[in-house]
This record gives structure tokens, C-alpha cells and sequence, in this order.
């Protein structure tokens, strides 16, 4: 039986409830990140751009050409820019199975919790399987 001083139990007991929140967390995390570096790096990409930066439609000799502190920086904002791509559709990804999981574990506590309240009983704590004999 639950002690009455421990309602919030059987919430951190839920495995999905608990994955959920977790994933919001990381989700909302990778999201705040992946856009402000985004916005950053596209912004230096831009620059590099209007300066006449432009590595896909260069002709060989400017391939074979040295390359100078500028353009390294550009072709490096160009790889960033495609990471933080991968980071903010990862958060967005995370946030949206976070969300699906924190519900449905939300709804499974609360019926959890209904059905044991109509018995006239506490809630019983999630047992783990037990191995056969």
C-alpha cells in the first residue's frame, strides 16, 4: 500500500511517463540549440555568399586555387549549417514522440488510478515481469 504522503509515486514509477518527459526535455534542448545555431551560421553563409563564395559552381582552376581564410570559414558555416539541420529535426522528432508517450503514460496512470479508487483500494506500484521456473 502507498503511503499517503507519496501521491506523485506512481508517476515516477511510469517507464513511458518518465521516457516522455525525457525526451521533452531533450527535444526542447536540441530544438533551442539547433535553431539559434542555425540563424548563425546561415547568417555567415550569407556573408560568404555576397562576397562571391559560391564552392558549387566554380570552375576547376578556382578548385585548385589556395583557400584563403574566408572561404574556409564559409565552407566550414556550410557544413555547420547542414548539422544543426540534423540537430533541430532531431529535437522537433524527440518533442513530438515525447509528447505522444507523456500522454498516453499520463492517461494510463489516471485510469490506473480510477480503477483502483472504484475498488476501494490504493494503487498498486508497477511490478516488474517475473522470470519463469
Amino acid at each position: 500500500m502507498l503511503a499517503p504522503g507519496m501521491p506523485g509515486r506512481r508517476y515516477y514509477q511510469s517507464r513511458f511517463l518518465v521516457t516522455g518527459i525525457s525526451l521533452l526535455m531533450l527535444g526542447a534542448g536540441n530544438v533551442l540549440i539547433g535553431s539559434q545555431k542555425l540563424v548563425q551560421y546561415q547568417h555567415v553563409v550569407a556573408e560568404g555568399r555576397a562576397r562571391g563564395y559560391f564552392p558549387d559552381t566554380g570552375t576547376s582552376s578556382s578548385v585548385l586555387r589556395p583557400v584563403d581564410d574566408d572561404g574556409e570559414r564559409y565552407n566550414i558555416s556550410r557544413a555547420k549549417v547542414d548539422l544543426y539541420h540534423v540537430v533541430l529535426s532531431g529535437g522537433i522528432l524527440m518533442l513530438a514522440v515525447g509528447a505522444i508517450l507523456t500522454a498516453a503514460a499520463w492517461v494510463r496512470v489516471r485510469v490506473q488510478r480510477e480503477d483502483a479508487m472504484s475498488v476501494g483500494r490504493a494503487p498498486l506500484p508497477e511490478a516488474p515481469p517475473r522470470a519463469p521456473r
